[in-house]
């Protein structure tokens, strides 16, 4: 058996919702001859949603539609969060993946982490906001998730292999960056939706 390590650090991106949504995760990893940095950063731990957050919360009459718009968003977007942290906390946990555990990260991967996000892609792909501008923000995050279940497809087959191919988890770390980007960009546009409802 290869006795050189395979590495690989998860970083998990958090967004903000109001209260939170939390992101996919987003894998960089190096090849087996290479050391990684030490500046990587460690993947932050899932984030629970709270419940009831906008039971109480009043808006201008103005923007009720908007806000009643946006909670029926989030709670549709709650139901399929199980699913995504599932899949999140395999991932969190091969941040490293040694020749020993090879096996078991691709086992993982295969039977929890993979179908898991694939039913919170499917979840992401059945939510249907109330409006254009939602729907428009909400296409970026659908796009987003499928770039990053993509790259976990490859993750899988890098760690699928004995000696692994270094130009697989170079495409997946592609998937991954193009799929964060949108990701930030749904951050960053369902954040100025948000805004008047949380002045």
């Amino acid at each position: 058996m290869k006795k050189q390590s395979l590495r690989v650090i998860v970083m998990l991106m958090i967004f903000t919702l109001i209260p939170v949504f939390y992101s996919s995760a987003t894998i960089h990893a190096a090849t087996t001859n290479k050391p990684l940095s030490n500046q990587s950063p460690s993947a932050p731990e899932p984030i629970d949603i709270e419940e009831d957050t906008y039971s109480d919360h009043e808006v201008a009459p103005e923007l009720q539609q908007a806000f009643d718009d946006y909670v029926d968003y989030y709670s549709q977007y709650k139901e399929w969060v199980p699913y995504e942290t599932k899949a999140v906390s395999i991932l969190n946990k091969y941040k490293k993946v040694l020749a020993s555990t090879r096996k078991q990260a691709y086992s993982e991967m295969t039977n929890i982490a993979i179908p898991n996000y694939k039913k919170f892609l499917s979840g992401m792909k059945q939510l249907k906001p109330n409006n254009n501008d939602l729907s428009t923000i909400h296409s970026k995050l659908i796009k987003g998730t499928t770039l990053q279940l993509e790259g976990m497809v490859l993750f899988q087959k890098y760690v699928s292999k004995l000696n692994p191919d270094p130009t697989i988890i170079k495409k997946a770390n592609v998937k991954f960056t193009q799929g964060q980007l949108l990701i930030s960009e749904f951050n960053e546009e369902i954040a100025l939706y948000n805004a008047p409802f949380s002045q």
